[in-house]
């Protein structure tokens, strides 16, 4: 793992306006430090009850040398402080009569550093302090009414105080910071930038239990604190105004961040109608649970706090017996009866596919709503990859003005559909032909409207590679058939590589740039203990010789010490899955292990896993889940679309391979007939960690995933936005 580079990191998590007294004072403080081992956040959400109103720091700096510092920003004139007594300034022509900025800024301080104690390793680490920084006021004017003088104004600075120089100047003299270890400034900024949720309980270790027996590993794993690194805090704190778009791998969080940044949505604007929507059912619990957590974790109150879920509406992206969907929502608020899967089989027998399905029933909504209603300030859409563009555009209609609409995907996920969200293709142009959504750039203050999550932090580096690889086939006997061709798409997707994509058919390697994978880390305890166990092939001449070993197997880990719901076993979709999943379900019962099958009626669709129970998923609920240890089956099914699946081809088989491995959070089994697929991933385990492949370009692939550049997109391949009809066929005109 590559040492972290000593720099500035800069967090504008809410919109600067142009021309602000804090849009000055940031720049300061961004020219002063530039060359310093510090982090500068505008609007940290950490909130304080002060007079009734939550209340955070406009500017916080962490700096390793100089300690922590809060700086609450006033733009007011010298004519608008007509008397300072004490702490009360009295103010005219001013949004209120009086005002306490020392006493907001001093408590701002202490709601951080009562943060920071409520971790031993991070508790009287750093030196607080705090200042009321006046950008708008001249130091003559200051003293000319005597402020200067006053015993209550020395942590106030003006104009001339904090230009870059005097403010470096002013802090390197006022601090009294001691020194900090690596270890020390690690946990420092895991405390205030956040950090990945800690496991509900940790396993026990027996006395006498053996130095390779797994729960050594999953205990050793959860003792470790997984910091947020700068992408994942900007993903999870900041709000833009505006649509913004997420890209990620599997197992980057993206579930995690859009939870922290629905919570601090919630708690800083309580009013906003904000919708969060997935696409796998299974899912419903976890986001509940998630923002529950990181509301609490914010708000002053607490375990105690609440909430409030008529305002945030966790929604599966169609709806269910007993899940809230946002089409089935907003078709009842527009005066449409909602369409079931029964009403799309009976109106169409020629679509078969959900992605086909969904899509379907999301057009025919366009075209009998009318106008749709604002319903939502705010919508976060996880798993994009698995929605329509129909779907995009009912979102984005009802929303408010801002059209805050965050969505996160992953093109290598979309096991039902192969679409690609990107803006041009899912939401269009205008009439005038300017896009309707743009994620180039930046808004004001420097918060991005597109980002890129490339560290895996859930699946160890060699079972991702071996993801990529599959889902790709660059080690395909008959070529490559999906995937980047350029350099800075394998960049982006967190790789370096070796060679050049120029070159056709000439060798290219690739190779992790750094995996923040505990397991994958130099100093890892157990290292040689995972020895060769984290990515395992057992190809098989019949399916019931593969469903004995499987349960056979899951029996010996069960016996090692592994809970039952530590292990998920699931396939790619093939022929005959009840009668496989149930007869799997039959052998593992005659060793007394007790399994539950996710999604069948006896259950709840929102059950994944269940309490001493082995989960058993097909791979659409499986999707968004993860285990510590997952058994990969039918696997000779990624190279074999099915018959009876309408327009099924390699690239979505492909696809559920991907999925399938990056469910795992340490050990994977891969499991099927033997096939060519065992011999794709024999070449990962001999690669790695390098994986080595013949160039390719754009021209020779069924499907290239390269991020494209809408500057330079054919029009002729960009869609109009405006209501969508049906064709006679059921396909979209415009």
């Amino acid at each position: 793992m590559k040492k972290e580079e000593h720099k500035l990191a800069f967090y504008p998590y809410e919109k600067l306006s142009a021309n602000s007294s804090e849009e000055k004072l940031w720049g300061w403080f961004k020219e002063a430090f530039k060359n310093d081992e510090a982090i500068i956040y505008f609007r940290y959400p950490v909130f304080i009850r002060s007079g009734g109103k939550m209340c955070e720091p406009d500017i916080l700096m962490v700096h390793r040398k100089y300690g922590l510092w809060v700086f609450e920003c006033k733009g007011c004139s010298i004519a608008n402080i007509q008397a300072i007594q004490g702490h009360e300034w009295s103010m005219g022509n001013w949004y209120a009569e009086t005002m306490q900025p020392l006493l907001q800024a001093e408590d701002q301080m202490y709601a951080i550093k009562n943060k920071l104690e409520e971790n031993r390793e991070t508790r009287e680490k750093l030196f607080l302090g705090f200042r009321v920084a006046l950008p708008q006021i001249k130091l003559t004017d200051w003293q000319a009414k005597g402020f200067d003088r006053l015993p209550s104004t020395g942590a106030v600075l003006v104009y001339e105080q904090l230009t870059p120089a005097a403010l470096r100047k002013h802090i390197e003299e006022n601090h009294q910071q001691q020194p900090v270890s690596d270890r020390e400034w690690l946990m420092i900024k895991g405390v205030l930038g956040g950090t990945l949720p800690p496991p509900t309980e940790k396993p026990d270790i027996p006395t006498g239990t053996e130095p390779d027996n797994p729960i050594r590993v999953i205990r050793a794993m959860e003792s470790q604190l997984k910091v947020l690194d700068d992408e994942q805090q900007r993903a999870a704190f900041e709000i833009p105004d505006g649509p913004q778009r997420l890209r990620g791998l599997a197992g980057t969080g993206k579930t995690v961040l859009f939870a922290k940044r629905v919570a601090k949505m919630h708690i800083k604007h309580p009013d906003w109608i904000i919708g969060f929507v997935f696409f796998t059912k299974s899912l419903y619990q976890q986001i509940q649970a998630l923002i529950t957590r990181y509301y609490q974790e914010m708000h002053p109150d607490h375990e105690r706090a609440e909430p409030d879920w008529t305002k945030i509406k966790v929604l599966h992206a169609w709806g269910g017996k007993n899940v809230e969907g946002f089409y089935s929502s907003l078709a009842l608020k527009c005066g449409v009866r909602p369409k079931s899967l029964s009403d799309v089989k009976r109106e169409r027998r020629d679509i078969q596919s959900p992605d086909k399905t969904f899509d379907y029933i999301c057009q025919c909504l366009q075209r009998d709503a009318g106008n749709i209603p604002t319903l939502y300030d705010a919508i976060i859409i996880d798993e994009g990859q698995d929605l329509p563009p129909s779907f995009y555009q009912l979102a984005y209609e009802s929303l408010s003005q801002a059209r805050r609409i965050y969505w996160a995907y992953d093109e290598a996920q979309g096991i039902g559909s192969l679409i690609i969200p990107e803006p041009s293709k899912i939401f269009g142009k205008t009439e005038a032909g300017a896009l309707l959504v743009d994620v180039r750039g930046q808004y004001p203050g420097g918060i991005r409207k597109s980002r890129i999550l490339n560290k895996c932090y859930r699946t160890p580096e060699v079972l991702l590679m071996a993801a990529h690889a599959v889902n790709m086939g660059l080690l395909r006997e008959k070529g490559v058939l999906q995937g980047v061709s350029k350099r800075d798409e394998w960049e982006k997707l967190g790789y370096q590589v070796e060679g050049s994509f120029s070159k056709v058919g000439m060798p290219v390697s690739i190779q992790r740039m750094d995996s923040p994978h505990p397991t994958d880390q130099d100093n890892f305890p157990l290292k040689e203990v995972l020895d060769d166990s984290q990515l395992s092939l057992h190809p098989f001449d019949r399916q019931e010789n593969e469903l004995q070993w499987v349960a056979e197997a899951v029996h010996q880990d069960i016996k090692r010490g592994m809970k039952p719901e530590d292990i998920l076993v699931t396939a790619l979709c093939g022929d005959h899955e009840k009668q496989y999943f149930a007869r799997l379900q039959y052998l593992l019962r005659s060793y007394d292990i007790e399994s539950h099958i996710a999604g069948a009626q006896a259950y709840s669709d929102i059950d994944f896993r269940k309490k001493g129970c082995v989960t058993i998923s097909n791979i659409y609920r499986a999707k968004g889940n993860e285990a510590w240890k997952v058994y990969a089956c039918r696997f000779q099914y990624a190279t074999h679309p099915l018959d009876w699946k309408q327009g099924e081809t390699e690239l979505h088989k492909r696809n559920e391979a991907f999925v399938a491995l990056t469910r795992t959070r340490v050990w994977c089994v891969v499991t099927g007939i033997e096939s060519p697929i065992f011999d794709e991933l024999r070449q990962v385990i001999k690669q790695y960690p390098k994986l080595t492949f013949k160039a390719f370009n754009q021209s020779s692939l069924q499907r290239s995933t390269d991020e494209v550049d809408l500057a330079e997109e054919n029009e002729t391949n960009t869609l109009v936005h405006r209501p969508v009809n049906l064709s006679d066929n059921g396909s979209p005109t415009y």
